[in-house]
């Protein structure tokens, strides 16, 4: 059936008057008789009777004006939710990030995606750089924000910023007042560290190990959260990276790790931008002033 014919034909049923139908579709009185005729002719039965000018709806027209106004609601509303998903007011968006990025910088701008976006169901994981970039890879996110992909994975990667490790401590530790922390100071520290498949934990092994600076006990430790809270207790001190939110005014602070300056960069990993939506694709844009926000400091 003719979805056009159906309109007609509700339009007819609701005026009790070809022309009237006529009148509110913009059709000619032609256009509309014809309309019917061949919408009884497909289904093999009357659903008026003339009378004069005016119509009276049959039995099974009646039966089919219940059905087509349902129909015809359901296709307007599927029309406006295609239009609201294209131009990025509906639709769902589902990515990952790594800490502390995630909690950092990316929280904030969620939520004020959210705010004026309220009716995109968005989901974000947090989770490791490599798993990421896999899911991404596998088409359970739309993007991840975390460091570069391996290349095989064949991801595109747009750089967002370069972060810093350096050392967390507790105020009242001796080395709190230095600029920075070298090797060396760490000596005989316990140095709590992310697990060995954080990016972070590699950047540190990857740094540290050339210098031979291997004498202090390391403690591993899943949360960048229980790190702080441990440093806090005045217990060691954390490899982290630089950021002033994980610092605590009058507890903790975090100093640059001098004569290594690790550093990794962080940015956006997704397949290609065609097979995003654009709910995706304005988060993703939010995102970016992320680096907008560093070039300018």
């Amino acid at each position: 059936m003719d979805l056009r014919a159906l309109k007609t034909f509700e339009a007819c049923v609701r005026h009790g008057h070809f022309l009237k139908a006529a009148e509110e579709l913009q059709y000619a009185p032609s256009t509309v008789t014809l309309q019917i005729q061949r919408l009884e002719a497909d289904l093999g039965v009357s659903l008026f009777v003339r009378e004069g000018k005016r119509v009276i709806v049959t039995e099974a027209g009646r039966w089919l004006q219940h059905e087509a106004t349902a129909l015809l609601k359901s296709i307007g509303t599927m029309r406006q939710t295609v239009s609201e998903i294209a131009e990025g007011d509906k639709g769902t968006v589902r990515f990952a990030a790594i800490e502390p990025i995630a909690s950092q910088q990316i929280a904030a701008i969620m939520a004020g995606f959210c705010k004026t976006r309220p009716n995109i169901e968005l989901t974000m994981d947090v989770g490791g750089s490599r798993s990421i970039a896999e899911r991404v890879r596998a088409g359970e996110l739309e993007f991840g924000v975390c460091s570069a992909p391996p290349s095989k994975l064949m991801l595109a990667f747009e750089p967002l910023i370069e972060e810093r490790l350096g050392v967390m401590i507790h105020k009242s530790h001796p080395l709190a007042d230095r600029d920075m922390i070298t090797a060396s100071d760490l000596v005989g520290l316990t140095v709590l560290v992310k697990e060995p498949a954080c990016i972070y934990r590699e950047l540190w092994e990857t740094a540290i190990t050339p210098t031979g600076q291997n004498r202090f006990s390391c403690m591993e430790v899943g949360s960048f959260y229980v790190i702080q809270q441990m440093v806090k207790a005045k217990f060691g001190v954390g490899i982290v990276p630089i950021y002033d939110g994980l610092e605590q005014e009058g507890a903790l602070v975090i100093k640059p790790i001098g004569d290594l300056n690790p550093t990794i960069t962080i940015g956006i990993a997704y397949k290609e931008q065609l097979f995003l939506g654009k709910a995706a694709l304005l988060l993703m844009e939010a995102i970016r002033g992320i680096r907008k926000t560093q070039e300018k400091a």
